[in-house]
């Protein structure tokens, strides 16, 4: 069990098959060749993310890995036990009977030797090795965590951009038709005598360089599609066009308030809960024990050893066929000189013991500057958004009265033309300023090792509570 972190078990990570079904839903089905896409909500993403993602099933299988170090480790506790066997065909001219008196009358013969040894004092190694190996277990089971964490992140990362892609073409198509029904209007007043022809071809250039926008972010929507289905581990099929994807995304950009928290609590609750601080704390054990284990390679080494040895003669001439002798007692060993081998790799430990603190400073700073820094990229998108939204509306009406005061000579094309890409303009930093905000959520529940759900604000818990029972982050 962990001194401290956020598992209460070794084995809470297998407990995490059973909560992949988000509150009860239903698993979200896979593409089924031949079959319409499905279509996955943000809810679906993250749960076919635990389940599929490369990342998250290599970290459970290091957690596997370490845990075979334990058992490794923990050998030293139990006796162990060899079985040695010899058959010999002995040619007096070359070889001599041996100097083991019950056998020397034998010519040719096999033993079988049974040894037990069992270690009794090493120095304190084999204590300090088992520990370091429950250390590594830990630091697995803790890294999962942070696995999960980046994962979950890049993953809505995603989601929003596909989002935001889809949004962007649909601004886009939206210009694409108002300067489409520009152009058919020009051509009617060209026709009736009432605009000229560079006004024609100045709505053609607007409206190609509009449509060449529209395909650039139809490429962008293929890419970030591709990024998410390599994120879940979905192939895209063979037979599909890169612009008809395996699965369809339905995620709303809701842009939940964060209230008012202070930007310390956040950097104290990431102080406590980021799991790449935990796993560092393990690391610096580790090296602190390590260099036990060395300074032990000077001290004697004390073993309780048990044999017993069979020796049956191959010469049917012999009379007495066979011989059985045991032995029991102690063996000590001692290195009482290794030429500064030890000494040597006891420095080295400490140097890394060393850079092992330093990480760890670094590893503090840096999630402290992760906190701020998407707290601020928050709080300004917060601050922008119902600004901006209020902008589109200001747009929409521009670009109707821009339209009027052309047919009443008020206003030239180049007003109608500035009006509608103005538009565009605004309801696509409307979208951005959307995503912009869920990415800068996305990163602050990561820098905190929380989801959003359990923030102090919405959970009655002190920012600094310690986290050390708390389970897994599972998004809901």
């Amino acid at each position: 069990m962990f001194e401290s972190g956020r598992f209460s078990s070794p084995f809470r990570w297998c407990c995490l098959l059973g909560l992949l079904s988000l509150n009860g839903v239903a698993a979200p089905s896979l593409p089924v060749p031949g079959q319409p896409a499905p279509t996955y909500t943000l809810n679906d993403c993250l749960q076919l993310a635990l389940e599929r993602n490369p990342s998250i099933l290599k970290a459970q299988r290091e957690i596997e890995r370490t845990q075979g170090l334990i058992i490794t480790a923990k050998s030293t506790l139990y006796p162990q036990v060899t079985v040695n066997g010899l058959a010999e065909k002995r040619n007096d001219d070359l070889f001599s009977q041996g100097n083991y008196p019950p056998i020397q009358r034998f010519r040719d013969y096999w033993t079988i030797q049974l040894a037990v040894t069992q270690s009794l004092y090493s120095g304190g190694a084999n204590r300090q090795q088992i520990a370091i190996a429950k250390l590594q277990h830990e630091a697995s089971l803790i890294q999962f965590q942070a696995t999960i964490d980046q994962v979950l992140r890049d993953v809505k990362y995603a989601a929003y951009t596909i989002v935001v892609n889809r949004a962007q073409i649909d601004a886009d198509n939206q210009t694409v038709a108002l300067l489409t029904k520009e152009e058919a209007r020009q051509k009617d007043l060209f026709d009736a005598g009432r605009t000229t022809r560079f006004n024609i071809l100045r709505t053609e250039v607007n409206l190609g360089n509009q449509l060449s926008a529209l395909h650039q972010t139809e490429n962008d929507l293929v890419s970030s599609e591709i990024a998410l289905s390599q994120l879940l581990s979905i192939a895209w099929p063979r037979e599909r066009s890169p612009f008809d994807p395996p699965f369809l995304i339905y995620v709303v950009l809701d842009c939940p308030p964060i209230g008012q928290i202070n930007v310390g609590d956040f950097v104290a609750l990431a102080l406590d809960r980021r799991p790449e601080l935990q796993v560092l704390d393990r690391q610096i054990n580790i090296a602190e024990r390590q260099v036990k284990v060395d300074q032990a390679a000077l001290l004697p080494r004390i073993y309780l050893y048990a044999a017993d040895e069979d020796a049956t003669d191959l010469n049917e001439v012999t009379g007495d066929k066979g011989v059985n002798d045991y032995a029991a007692g102690l063996l000590g060993t001692w290195n009482v000189f290794d030429g500064f081998a030890s000494k040597g790799q006891v420095i080295s430990d400490n140097a890394a013991l060393g850079t092992t603190y330093i990480s760890r400073d670094e590893m503090r700073l840096q999630v402290q500057n992760e906190v701020r820094e998407a707290y601020a990229r928050l709080l300004n998108a917060q601050s922008t958004i119902q600004s901006q939204t209020a902008n589109v509306k200001t747009a929409e009406e521009s670009v109707g009265l821009a339209q009027l005061s052309a047919d009443t000579g008020y206003a030239t094309l180049l007003d109608v033309l500035q009006a509608t890409i103005d538009l565009t303009s605004a309801r696509t930093e409307e979208i951005k300023t959307k995503q912009l905000y869920m990415d800068a959520m996305a990163d602050l529940e990561r820098a905190v090792s929380l989801k959003f759900i359990d923030w102090p604000q919405n959970k009655e818990i002190p920012a600094t509570t310690p986290a050390t029972n708390a389970p897994p982050v599972i998004p809901r």
